[in-house]
């Protein structure tokens, strides 16, 4: 009667968790109608790397980014789609501050802005003042860090929590540990790593760390966790926020099989736009889901140059739609030569991504334009 029993509890489980699974839902992304439109100056381009939405307290909302080839930072009002101002940083002088390597709008009088060439961080504020700087040649463990950036287009966004500013670190190959990420204390300005290295993965070992490649990650926050999706590995890792505990969940594409590494010594810049891999991952807060990219394999034109295609994202691309819990509940491919999949922004009412490909037929480079898409149910 006892083995019966067990037998039955063990169908009874069964059947339950077969239909948990059965019962999740399943969707995809959705275009509509609705669009964005930022009309640019003569001076910038349309190809970001550095950009968030900025709100205020009372609420007003900036589409903010950054010229590519300036220290400018242009602020556009969210709701009319129009630039109300820019702030300027000198690079020279005794306010100047470097070449920009992104920023952290904390508030207008506030920005943080990493420097491109040495370890150091400045504090400016909206008139283009500097305040103070702070180096971060050592951390306090004390361990050498690397130059890092605040970027948007591989999705390295700083996050604060009370007093603590969590940053993206450039991993050290060349050292024994090499972190993804570290906090800054806004208040005593100490730097230090946190102890989450880069992962070891299938032809990271040694391929993939002598061409140096680190950097190749993106990173969001859901409120609780710190989410990691490194470009050539399947897995995403959930981190806490201290990265004292760190999880492992495979995310694959239904689009390929495996991740193709470039060729250590064979390598060439066409192989970054053909081969399979992923890209960012993004946390949506207005539906508690994240947004994993992946690149299938493709082929490409040779009248077309790889170069300007990576910066654009790529010939095309699909987005795994994940819950809050990790569950794979779709997956959406996107046509060939039509959206940037490196400049989204995620608002209120869904997903918007930039159309503004330089392949596109519809392209201006006078303009960038963002394309809504709804999270619908199949």
């Amino acid at each position: 009667m006892k083995i019966i029993k067990i037998i039955l509890s063990c169908l009874i489980l069964t059947s339950i968790s077969c239909s948990e699974k059965s019962q999740i839902k399943k969707y995809t992304l959705k275009k509509t109608e609705k669009k964005l439109s930022f009309v640019l100056d003569s001076d910038t381009k349309n190809e970001l790397r550095v950009y968030s939405i900025y709100k205020e307290k009372e609420g007003k909302e900036y589409f903010t980014f950054q010229n590519p080839n300036t220290n400018t930072i242009l602020f556009y009002n969210l709701q009319k789609q129009n630039l109300e101002f820019k702030v300027n940083f000198p690079i020279d002088g005794n306010n100047g501050i470097g070449f920009a390597n992104g920023y952290y709008i904390h508030n207008l009088d506030s920005i943080y802005v990493p420097n491109r060439d040495i370890k150091e961080i400045s504090l400016v504020n909206k008139n283009g003042t500097l305040i103070t700087k702070y180096s971060y040649d050592k951390d306090v463990a004390p361990e050498n860090l690397s130059i890092f950036s605040i970027s948007a287009s591989y999705q390295k966004q700083a996050e604060i929590i009370g007093r603590t500013m969590y940053l993206y670190s450039g991993p050290n190959r060349f050292n024994d540990h090499d972190p993804v990420s570290i906090k800054f204390n806004m208040d005593s300005y100490d730097i230090s790593a946190l102890p989450f290295d880069y992962p070891e993965y299938p032809g990271s070992d040694n391929k993939l760390k002598k061409f140096g490649l680190e950097t190749a990650f993106s990173r969001c926050f859901d409120g609780k966790h710190f989410i990691y999706s490194f470009y050539y590995d399947e897995n995403i890792y959930i981190a806490s926020i201290e990265h004292d505990s760190i999880k492992k969940i495979p995310v694959k594409s239904k689009y390929f099989d495996k991740v193709i590494l470039p060729g250590e010594l064979t390598a060439t810049p066409q192989d970054f736009c053909e081969n399979p891999w992923y890209g960012n991952l993004l946390y949506d807060k207005y539906r508690n889901i994240y947004y994993r990219i992946s690149y299938p394999k493709e082929s490409i034109d040779k009248n077309i140059r790889p170069g300007e295609l990576l910066s654009y994202g790529r010939k095309n691309f699909s987005i795994i739609i994940l819950d809050k819990n990790f569950n794979k509940i779709g997956e959406t491919l996107f046509p060939d030569f039509t959206y940037n999949s490196r400049i989204m922004i995620i608002l209120k009412d869904g997903l918007y991504i930039s159309d503004s490909h330089y392949l596109n037929p519809k392209f201006s480079d006078d303009i960038l334009s963002f394309q809504h898409f709804k999270l619908t149910e199949l």
